[in-house]
């Protein structure tokens, strides 16, 4: 059989911008930014007007009859009408468009003729060429990938070498692997003016844990290139790998030297430094790097992050007061400003940084955030008041923003609005299970136990083995309602799918109490309480020493909770039910005295 086309798919997704500079991101490059090489996904719209019109009037005609056969799904039709003019015209956009077709419908050996075409006829286009040299790899016919690798690292150097990675990526079966190699090395081989292929080579061999190639490709790419950063940062990684890090930054330190304005050399020397324990050395670099008038933007924001990893927040303070006036950049640095106050304590500081997060990606999350430090200084309408002007741009943030509002209800006890508003968007959303899950927790608050134990079925009929959900119903079944062997079924699953989870041990010791086997209460919450100290897990096991006459041991169950979480409600609800008045005070200035 054929190999599917649609296997080859993936390979033609470009990541504008993406610099691998280590083995390790050859793993899992990060995208900065994806385009489609070519739309593969919507095979209705061809690029009709990009064609020329004054090409004969029988490719006219094949060409109109091409996109009426897509209209029609009928993409054999097309894909043989396009070829035809392909073939004919030699036109870069028509056998463009029948490459894409060729890839989606048929076979690699039928997208190989019109792929050919396009790289000829668009001896630029750095994209025709790295899909060409694709497909004859894949095809195993490495040779005649080779000349159109060449083309593309005439065409742009840089872009090829992220091509290179991008092709040794995607392709991740192992022949597929052997034959990218192959094929660099021919280019290398030939190549003595462009480094493209040696440093993309240094970097698989890299990857491959082949330091000594690596070295190699490195020294005969700098040779070409002496100041190529990406060498220098190839090269630098595999001496730290094979001789140790005072060899490779002894190679950093001459390559900083000789390329004193380098500035994207300077701060991969900056992170090294800090990475390999030179902090001293690292901090002046990086004060070198902020002071420099050439700098971008851009450029100052990655100092400040680096500058946050160090824990250096007065340099990175220093960057985000200057990216703060840049309209591009002023959300973002509000943002990093916020987590820095944050980190420093100064929570009233935060708040009014996040709140000046109007835009982008981190809007939202800072409006939340901020809510989040004003809920803790119980100033919960002004929490509100912060959320309401919350915009989310799409559905996860619009259910983070419900949830986040919820939480305010919650710990103003505000319960009946909490439910009021996961009513309503529940209505909209009914398959989003947090929304669920949340509304069960303020159902039970309210002793609404039906709405709770439904919205938690609902949770189980879309996620049958969701831990949380089985957890909550057999506790809520345990505790408000008779109904413990239905909640002895939900525990059992969830501890089959978490044996030591503490928080499924407590509910399940919960429900033997209940049950009025001491006993063995008494040993699962114990059990729960060893593998995770926690308040809730305390309320429920110093009850159990309580109802079994121990109640110097409940107390200082109890005290030891309050220890950590001063206002515990329901600590501090169990002690009130349990202990006499005068007793609960003497516990209280125990605990006092003990911090």
């Amino acid at each position: 059989m054929k190999q599917a086309a649609t296997l080859f798919i993936p390979l033609l997704i470009v990541l504008p911008g993406l610099t691998l500079t280590s083995a390790d991101k050859l793993i899992a490059p990060a995208p900065l930014g994806p385009a489609s090489v070519i739309p593969t996904q919507n095979l209705e719209k061809g690029p009709v007007s990009k064609i020329d019109h004054t090409l004969p009037a029988e490719s006219l005609y094949q060409l109109m009859a091409a996109e009426m056969a897509l209209d029609r799904e009928l993409p054999e039709v097309a894909l043989a009408n396009y070829i035809a003019a392909a073939k004919e015209t030699q036109d870069a956009d028509v056998a463009a468009r029948a490459t894409q077709i060729a890839l989606s419908v048929a076979s690699l050996e039928t997208a190989v003729l019109p792929a050919t075409i396009w790289a000829h006829a668009a001896p630029t286009n750095l994209e025709a060429q790295i899909t060409t040299a694709a497909l004859y790899i894949r095809l195993n016919d490495v040779e005649k990938a080779v000349p159109f690798l060449e083309q593309a690292e005439k065409v742009n150097a840089d872009e090829a070498f992220q091509y290179y990675l991008i092709l040794f990526k995607q392709l991740q079966k192992e022949q597929d692997n052997k034959r990218v190699v192959a094929a660099l090395e021919l280019l290398a081989k030939k190549e003595t003016k462009h480094a493209s292929g040696h440093l993309a080579l240094a970097e698989i061999y890299l990857y491959q844990g082949n330091d000594v190639d690596a070295l190699k490709m490195c020294e005969a790419a700098l040779q070409m290139v002496p100041t190529s950063v990406i060498g220098i940062q190839i090269e630098s990684e595999a001496l730290l790998r094979k001789k140790g890090k005072v060899v490779a930054k002894e190679f950093l330190d001459k390559h900083a030297l000789n390329q004193p304005e380098d500035i994207q050399l300077h701060q991969y020397y900056a992170q090294f430094l800090l990475d390999n324990g030179y902090a001293d050395a690292a901090r002046k670099e990086l004060l070198m790097l902020v002071d420099n008038p050439k700098v971008t933007n851009e450029e100052l924001l990655q100092f400040a992050r680096l500058s946050m990893q160090a824990q250096w927040l007065d340099i990175a303070q220093k960057v985000l007061k200057r990216t703060k006036e840049v309209p591009e950049s002023k959300d973002l640095s509000h943002y990093f400003l916020a987590r820095i106050a944050e980190m420093q304590n100064k929570d009233d500081e935060a708040i009014e940084w996040f709140k000046q997060v109007l835009t982008g990606p981190f809007h939202v999350l800072s409006q939340v955030r901020a809510s989040v430090l004003l809920s803790e200084q119980k100033r919960f309408d002004d929490a509100l008041e912060i959320l309401s002007h919350a915009q989310p741009s799409d559905l996860p943030e619009k259910k983070q923003l419900v949830l986040s509002i919820v939480d305010v209800y919650n710990l103003s006890h505000r319960y009946n609005d909490a439910l009021k508003l996961l009513d309503e968007n529940i209505a909209l959303m009914p398959d989003e299970i947090d929304l669920r899950y949340a509304r069960s927790i303020v159902a039970d608050k309210l002793d609404k136990t039906d709405i709770a134990e439904s919205d938690l079925k609902a949770i189980l009929a879309l996620q049958p083995n969701h831990l949380d959900a089985l957890n909550a119903l057999g506790f809520l079944l345990a505790n408000k309602t008779k109904r413990f062997d239905e909640a002895q079924t939900y525990l059992s699953q969830a501890l089959k799918i978490s044996p030591n989870n503490a928080s499924v041990l407590d509910s399940l010791g919960w429900l033997y109490y209940k049950q009025g086997d001491y006993k063995k209460s008494l040993e699962t919450l114990k059990q729960a309480s060893e593998i995770m100290p926690d308040a809730e897990i305390a309320a429920h096991l110093g009850e159990v020493m309580w109802y079994m006459k121990d109640f110097d041991g409940a107390k200082k169950v109890w005290s030891n909770a309050l220890e950590s979480h001063p206002k515990h409600e329901q600590v501090i609800k169990a002690m009130k039910r349990l202990i006499p008045a005068g007793e609960q005070k003497a516990v209280m200035r125990e605990k006092a005295t003990t911090k």
